[in-house]
């Protein structure tokens, strides 16, 4: 075997000193980048909970009682209901505070209409209805930044960090039923916890570092003075022995005793080339263990369609129904679902729902809320007490913080009438008339969002011929491998081409023209379909 020339003086002095010099930069830049990804992910945090509640408090406000109130700021009782839920929602988010306000056209100054302070902001201040207050103090980034949520309609958050730590305020457009911003609502929460933090991390991130720094020099200048080096040039050649032997050692390692890094290192090279033929035999047993949990990932995935309706047409004695529905799964399970039922013998159920999430979690999450939803169904007396009752129970014991938008519908046989509520889901399409169009309204929070939450119900008239096509984001939303999405227009377009079609080939068809727009990238969604029609 080839002895390599070691020149110990030389590597004596020079290792140590570039050794301290790397652990002392590698400390500071890994304090430091440390601190500035665990501060983005903080804010990101803050923005992402504002954001959910600024859409919580969005969802309790009258956009079309905006202008009203501007014009004459009188407190009337639907304004008092309206402030109290934002009171509680300050006092229970622990917020600092939550105000609607409606800019003049230069922004030099606003209205307020709402304004809520929580008890233990200090020196805190109500702006009572219609108290008029300038903006010119603010800068013209904080300016433009309220004009693009007024104008734009896209939200808006900024940080203020302070000396006992900072608030965040994040800004969202307030909208009347015909989709016009009326005003702004703003969520301040404050980040007390923001000093504290910074202080611990620093403090005890470099004294870590630096403690690990000076004990790690120390005892790898030990090592190199006196069994570094030339264990460390035997390793290599052994080595290399093995690469061009495959395998075959030269007995040079048994030279290596003790028990620290490179006698583990030898240790570890004499047992490669057994631990290779190990290797292939685990390889072997993992590969077929791969198989099996994807045998039973099948079965899952069949045990989940089972759990769904499959017989089309659901009912011999109600031929009025034409329907037909599918559920295509992202992975091998998903948390999509569809249902429908007779309640009695003249009114006909229809729920289709989306659980946050993918995979396993989401799949038995679906399996709880869809059996809750038929059993509450069949006795409630209607979609919204359905979702008050199943919100409630989904809350209970909900740590894995997963929720269901959903859509359910009640339909009276007799007389056409749909009545129908929705928890944050996707707007169905109504087909009437010849027309397609979207049954659009103000849709309510997701169940298992919150406890206690009331939910709206809405109503219209089915006549015979009409089409209700209910669906999940994952039709709409699916994109192609230009990062384009499908969008609401298409599906339109495709709806309308569709109408003389039955269900079950107009379900085939926008599934189609949802696979030609996606072309070859991948379904990240789970994709859900329900049509009714009315015969």
């Amino acid at each position: 075997m080839r002895k390599h020339k070691v020149t110990i003086s030389s590597l004596i002095i020079k290792l140590p000193f570039y050794l301290v010099v790397f652990c002392a930069i590698l400390c500071l830049v890994n304090g430091l980048s440390g601190y500035h990804v665990f501060k983005s992910l903080f804010e990101k945090q803050y923005k992402d909970t504002t954001e959910q509640i600024a859409d919580t408090a969005l969802s309790y406000i009258d956009g079309d009682r905006i202008p009203y109130y501007a014009q004459n700021p009188v407190e009337d009782v639907q304004w008092c209901d309206t402030f109290l839920k934002l009171d509680e929602l300050t006092k229970t988010a622990q917020l600092a505070f939550i105000y609607v306000t409606v800019p003049d056209e230069k922004f030099e100054s606003r209205i307020y209409i709402y304004d809520t302070v929580h008890p233990q902001v200090v020196n805190g201040k109500v702006y009572p209805l219609g108290k008029v207050n300038t903006l010119k103090t603010y800068s013209p980034e904080r300016i433009e930044e309220l004009k693009r949520v007024m104008y734009d309609g896209t939200s808006g958050i900024q940080f203020a960090y302070t000396k006992t730590g900072g608030h965040v305020t994040t800004s969202i457009p307030v909208r009347n039923s015909s989709g016009d911003i009326v005003a702004i609502l703003s969520v301040v929460k404050p980040m007390s916890e923001v000093k504290e933090f910074k202080t611990q991390y620093l403090r005890s991130t470099f004294i870590t570092s630096a403690t690990f720094t000076i004990i790690f020099a120390v005892i790898y200048i030990l090592i190199l003075l006196y069994r570094v080096i030339k264990p460390l040039v035997l390793i290599t050649n052994e080595t290399a022995e093995f690469a061009h032997h495959r395998g075959a050692l030269t007995g040079a390692l048994d030279k290596i005793r003790g028990t620290d890094e490179l006698a583990t290192l030898a240790r570890a090279v004499e047992k490669m080339s057994v631990d290779m033929n190990k290797y292939i035999a685990d390889l072997t047993h993992t590969t077929a263990e791969k198989e099996r949990l994807s045998a039973e990932l099948d079965v899952a995935t069949q045990i989940q369609a089972n759990m769904l309706p499959r017989i089309f047409p659901p009912y011999e004695n109600h031929q009025e129904l034409e329907l037909f529905a599918s559920m295509d799964p992202a992975k091998e399970v998903g948390g999509d679902f569809y249902d429908f039922f007779m309640i009695d013998n003249d009114h006909f159920a229809v729920v289709v729902g989306d659980v946050s999430g993918k995979g396993v979690p989401a799949a038995l999450f679906m399996v709880v809320a869809k059996t809750l939803l038929k059993n509450v169904g069949l006795h409630a007396e209607g979609p919204a007490k359905v979702f008050e009752q199943v919100n409630n129970q989904l809350c209970e014991g909900n740590d894995a913080g997963l929720f269901v938008t959903c859509w359910m519908g009640v339909l009276t046989l007799s007389t056409g009438e749909l009545r129908f509520a929705n928890a944050g889901h996707t707007s169905p399409v109504w087909y009437h008339n010849g027309e397609a169009e979207y049954l659009q309204v103000k849709p309510n929070l997701m169940l298992a969002g919150m406890e206690n939450m009331k939910y709206q119900e809405h109503s219209i008239t089915i006549n015979h011929g009409d089409r209700l096509f209910v669906y999940t984001d994952g039709v709409t939303e699916a994109t192609n491998a230009n990062n384009e999405l499908y969008g609401e227009e298409r599906l339109l377009s495709s709806i309308k081409q569709l109408k003389s079609k039955s269900s079950k080939e107009f379900l085939a068809g926008v599934r189609r023209d949802i696979d030609a727009f996606v072309g070859d990238a991948p379904q990240f969604d789970d994709i859900t379909m329900l049509e009714l029609v009315l015969q």
